[in-house]
């Protein structure tokens, strides 16, 4: 019984205490006290969000280009009613022309008139109404146009602005009005004059009744009020310049059916107000403010504010109900559920803001759910002061137990408190070294590598600011142990800020530092030779040139690169290749001087560096020492192995005059001495860069020529000599460079086979030939024959049966009208291999061909084997075929040879009529070359199939 009388005593005391604390919300919201931080959490809201502005909303500026061309401010009015003039004619919708006329103009009488003139014709111009006060303590009035403008006026609209209480404009009275609210603001008149038939309810709220029963004829009074939705910062509609449009220059159809505010922007011209989007540094004018209304009205997006008796309500829910949990839930749910109602505070106000233009303002709300978090938590209070006492004993473990060393001093340097890492590094007893100063105990390295010893303590004391030991530094204790430290100290301040001790921390990297050493002596070189590698001689390359300009001396750059030393690993094996790569580290080791850098490069190259070179002649005397070192046979293991070099040279500053450079033309020096035969020496020259230049060139052209459609085939007629008939055509690849014009395929078809190109060049060749093969065949020659060339790289390519088998049926060519020409060199490589693949090929069904036959080694043994179709007679042969008894007589027996072994033969290359009569009195099937025709383009081939 009594334990349920003080469960409901404590609930009523949390009921109480709820409430209090709504009532409390509800006063703060009613009062407004917080309209600053409402205010605040609303301009948040608009500048984080913006829209796209009307399309049909434009601002005819008065800036300060206008000012410039025009003239000086106020201009004339008849350059006013130039401008409505343009306007009409550009057929804009509505006219807002945001310029008081309240006094005739004196300058020139007529302009009124004209003005007038231009209004009436136009018959949908705004003009705007003031309220001002001249003196102060004079009656409000209204300025209006003159009469004669108004008469002329298809409407009058206000343009009274209210300032939030900060400074800030964030709304517009729709009605407004001496006496009473009966004058619209200046874009409702412009949207009713735009669309007069349509019966429009006026958002806003409304103002409050007075206690008389009129209203003060000297009174202004405002009536629906709206918050603005602003688009954005200043500058987001559709702008022209006054004087563009005063003088034509603008599109024809840019006013056509749309809303024309005119105004001024120029700075200091006219109001300009602080808004949310824009802020005190830059103001809005007041005609895009009135954009800015317009085009809220028209998309029906105003902002009302919540009314009051729904402000009260919903505050005081969201205010009493997390009150309640709050009291209810355990003390370690304090927080959470006081970010979660501040989080539904929040998105309750953002929800009704975007989705029901209703602004309810969350402050006191905010506030007092924010102070009653610690209210409930004093549970949470108790724990953390009796948690103060547990962290000191925790920071003593703690210091106790980690691997640094930490020491606490006291403002005059007596040690008060360390750590047993501490006592261990400095070789102390515990306890012994309380209340005594620690003294220099560090020493540090200088510029010259000499060490000094610092006073870390007095450092830190005398910077009252955290202090590092550069490193390396170094501890030496009484003991006489040396270590390599990292040390710091920082200054511990009192309340006051000031400097009541200092902390030392310090650890020993000895072993760390042995590891950094050694792991940059590993970055530095290579792990099988222990040479120097290509950082460590960039490194030391950079700062050789440095010395050579400064003496005007030279320098050189060996690239050594050892011949055939692939074999010797694929032979051997890779262990008894890197016994040999050390064997030849040490040789060149012992050819340079000390001062001079011998590296290794990666895999066979080395690269030697000779400094203070006063002739060249040392360069190639040591190079000719290289060659002579190498000579001698190397036993390696039960293997004597025979190894030469190929060398390139560059020179400093002849051949460079920067790391890579230098770089870059030793190992083009390199390659031009392999590809010289080897075992020789070459010196760079500035061809060599061309021509790798070109080289590069060219590789990187032929990368994007299948891209770019730069690649064509040609084709060339294949006849069958027994009936005189063109039977066939072979496809020939041909590259039209937009530069070089027309490549020889002999200058890139090696190049794409080196690089892999070929892959998807051979491919892109062998679809387009048979599509345009099928293409003939349909509209000429039903059974013409395609012969494509397959590169080696082509042939070897796993899944190259597939491919072709694929591309057959894409294109819908019949297998065995498509002739695949194989080399006979690429055959012999891998005989069995080779084999395997034909079978295959013939299994889809096309025709092969061995191209080039006479000019290999095949073996008659394995030419037997090979499932072929049909033997081409390479053009050599052909060539003096009619004058020469040996190529004949080769011919003659190539032919006999297919024939026995039930081969066609076709001959390549006959560029005569007696070439084509020879061949056919001995019986050669068919044949091809320049006395049929040259390789012709695609569209020149139907005329010989006709």
């Amino acid at each position: 019984m009594i334990a349920t009388f003080k469960a409901r005593s404590v609930w009523s005391r949390r009921v109480l205490v709820s409430l209090l604390l709504t009532a409390a919300a509800l006063l703060l919201s009613d009062s407004n006290l917080l309209y600053r931080w409402d205010l605040f959490l609303y301009d948040w809201n608009r500048m984080a969000w913006s829209r796209a502005p009307a399309e049909d909303i434009v601002i005819v500026a008065i800036d300060e280009q206008s000012l410039r061309e025009i003239g000086r401010w106020p201009w004339s009015r008849r350059i006013h009613a130039q401008l409505i003039r343009q306007l009409s004619a550009a057929e804009a919708m509505v006219i807002g022309l945001n310029i008081v006329f309240a006094e005739p103009e004196t300058t020139d009488p007529g302009a009124d008139a004209e003005l007038a003139s231009a209004l009436a014709a136009n018959g949908r111009v705004v003009l705007p109404l003031l309220n001002e006060q001249h003196r102060l303590g004079e009656e409000l009035r209204e300025t209006l146009p003159i009469a004669l403008l108004q008469a002329a006026a298809a409407g009058i609209g206000h343009v009274d602005v209210e300032l939030d209480l900060d400074g800030i404009a964030r709304s517009i009275f729709l009605k407004a009005g001496l006496g009473t609210s009966r004058w619209p603001t200046l874009a409702l008149a412009m949207l009713e004059l735009g669309d007069p038939a349509a019966e429009r309810a006026l958002p806003g709220e409304r103002a409050r009744p007075t206690a008389s029963a009129s209203p003060s004829p000297d009174a202004w009074h405002r009536d629906y009020r709206i918050l603005i939705p602003f688009v954005g910062p200043p500058g987001r509609f559709q702008h022209f310049s006054y004087r563009d449009v005063l003088y034509g220059e603008f599109p024809p159809a840019s006013f056509r059916g749309k809303f024309v505010l005119v105004g001024a922007t120029a700075s200091g011209m006219a109001d300009a107000l602080p808004t949310p989007v824009s802020g005190l540094s830059r103001l809005m004018p007041g005609v895009e403010y009135n954009a800015n209304v317009l085009d809220a009205l028209r998309q029906s997006l105003t902002i009302q504010a919540l009314p009051a008796h729904w402000t009260l309500l919903l505050t005081g829910v969201l205010v009493f109900f997390p009150m309640l949990l709050h009291s209810a839930c355990p003390a370690r749910w304090t927080l959470p559920v006081a970010v979660l109602s501040l989080l539904l505070t929040l998105i309750s106000s953002f929800v009704l803001l975007y989705t029901r233009q209703l602004w309810f303002p969350p402050a006191a709300t905010l506030l007092v759910q924010g102070l009653g978090c610690p209210l409930w938590s004093w549970q949470r209070l108790l724990l953390l002061i009796r948690s103060l006492f547990e962290q000191e004993v925790r920071a003593q473990v703690t210091l106790h137990s980690i691997g640094d060393a930490v020491i606490t001093t006291d403002a005059h340097g007596a040690v008060q408190y360390l750590n047993p890492v501490a006592e261990s590094l400095l070789g102390a007893e515990p306890g012994a070294l309380r209340g005594q100063k620690l003294g220099s105990m560090f020493e540090v390295a200088d510029e010259q590598g000499r060490y000094r010893s610092v006073n870390l303590v007095a450092l830190c004391l005398e910077a009252g600011a955290l202090v590092r030991l550069p490193e390396p530094s170094i501890l030496r204790n009484d003991a006489g142990e040396e270590y390599a430290i990292r040390a710091s100290a920082a200054p511990i301040h009192d309340r006051q800020m000031r400097v009541v001790g200092v902390v030392i921390a310090f650890s020993n990297i000895t072993e760390t530092r042995r590891l950094t050493e050694q792991m940059r002596y590993q970055a530095d070189h290579d792990a099988l030779t222990h040479l120097p590698n290509l950082g460590l001689l960039r490194d030391r390359l950079k700062h050789a040139i440095a010395r050579a300009r400064r003496s005007g001396q030279s320098l050189a750059l060996l690239f050594v690169d050892l011949d055939q030393f692939k074999k010797i690993n694929e032979g051997l094996g890779h262990s008894a290749g890197d016994a040999l790569l050390r064997a030849v580290a040490d040789r060149l080791l012992l050819c340079g001087r000390r001062d001079d850098t011998i590296v290794r490069v990666g895999g066979d190259e080395f690269i030697c560096m000779l400094e203070d070179l006063r002739q060249e002649d040392r360069v190639v005397d040591f190079a000719h020492k290289l060659l002579r070192m190498l000579e001698t046979p190397f036993q390696i293991g039960n293997n004597e192995c025979v190894v030469t070099a190929s060398i390139g040279i560059c020179l400093f500053p002849k051949d460079g005059g920067d790391v890579e450079t230098l770089l870059r033309n030793a190992d083009t020096a390199m390659y031009r001495a392999k590809e010289s035969g080897r075992n020789n020496i070459q010196f760079y020259a500035h061809d060599m860069h061309l021509r790798s230049l070109e080289r590069l060139n060219m590789e990187q052209g032929l990368r994007h020529a299948l891209a770019r459609q730069e690649l064509e085939i040609h084709y060339q007629p294949q006849m069958d000599l027994r009936r005189d008939r063109i039977i066939g055509v072979e496809a020939l690849l041909r590259w039209r460079h937009p530069q070089r014009g027309l490549i020889s395929p002999l200058d890139f078809i090696p190049l794409a086979e080196e690089t892999g190109l070929i892959e998807s060049i051979g491919e892109w060749v062998l679809r387009t030939a048979c599509q345009q093969a099928k293409a003939w065949q349909q509209k000429h020659r039903p059974t013409l024959r395609m012969a494509v060339n397959l590169s080696p790289r082509q042939f070897l390519r796993p899944g190259m049966v597939s491919m072709i088998a694929g591309i057959l049926q894409e294109t819908g060519l019949e297998p065995r009208y498509l002739d695949l020409e194989i080399t006979e060199s690429l055959l012999m490589k891998d005989v069995q291999g080779s084999i395997m693949t034909m079978h295959a090929l013939k299994a889809i069904g096309v025709r092969l061909s061995i191209d080039d036959f006479g000019t290999g080694y095949s073996s008659l043994n394995y030419l037997k084997q090979f499932p072929i179709d049909q033997l081409k007679i390479d053009k050599s042969f052909v060539h003096d075929l009619v004058v020469g008894k040996e190529d004949a007589s080769i011919t003659l027996a190539i032919i006999a040879m297919a024939h026995s072994m039930s081969l066609t033969v076709i001959a390549e290359g006959v560029e005569s009529e007696a070439q084509k009569t020879f061949l056919r009195a001995n019986h050669c099937d068919e044949i091809q070359g320049y006395h049929l025709s040259r390789p012709l383009p695609a569209d020149e081939i139907p005329a010989l199939l006709n």
